[in-house]
C-alpha cells in the first residue's frame, strides 16, 4: 500500500470512531447532574418502599431500576415524570425540589452499576 491509500484507511477509520462516539453520546441519557449519595437519602425517605432499597420494585408493574428499566430517557424527562407522578407513583411536585430529584436521578443511574 502506498502513503495516499493508508491516509485513505485511516480517514475512514477515524471518521468511522468519531461517527460511533458521538451516537454514543447522544444515545446515552444525560447521568451524573446531582449529587448521587443526597439522592440516595431522598431515595431512601420516598422512594423505597414501592421500588425497593435496591431499586428492585416491591409491586408488581412498578420500575425496576436495577435492571435499568425507565432509566433509558433523559434526565429531564425522568424530573418531569417524577414531578408530575404515573400511575401509582404520586407527584412529586412541591415535595421534592427540581434539585432533590436530580440528586435522586443520579442516584437511580448509579445502582446499575
Amino acid at each position: 500500500m502506498n502513503n495516499v491509500s493508508l491516509l485513505k484507511v485511516g480517514a475512514r477509520a477515524l471518521r468511522g470512531a468519531l461517527l460511533l462516539s458521538g451516537a454514543m453520546l447522544f444515545a446515552m441519557p444525560q447521568a451524573m447532574a446531582g449529587d448521587p449519595v443526597k439522592g440516595g437519602k431522598i431515595y431512601n425517605q420516598q422512594c423505597k418502599k414501592c421500588h425497593g432499597g435496591s431499586g428492585k420494585s416491591t409491586f408488581p408493574g412498578v420500575a425496576d431500576f436495577s435492571r435499568g428499566e425507565g432509566l433509558m430517557i433523559a434526565d429531564h424527562e425522568l424530573l418531569q415524570k417524577i414531578r408530575d407522578g404515573r400511575g401509582m407513583m404520586p407527584a412529586f411536585r412541591g415535595i421534592l425540589k427540581d434539585n432533590d430529584i436530580f440528586d435522586v436521578i443520579t442516584y437511580l443511574r448509579k445502582l446499575r452499576r
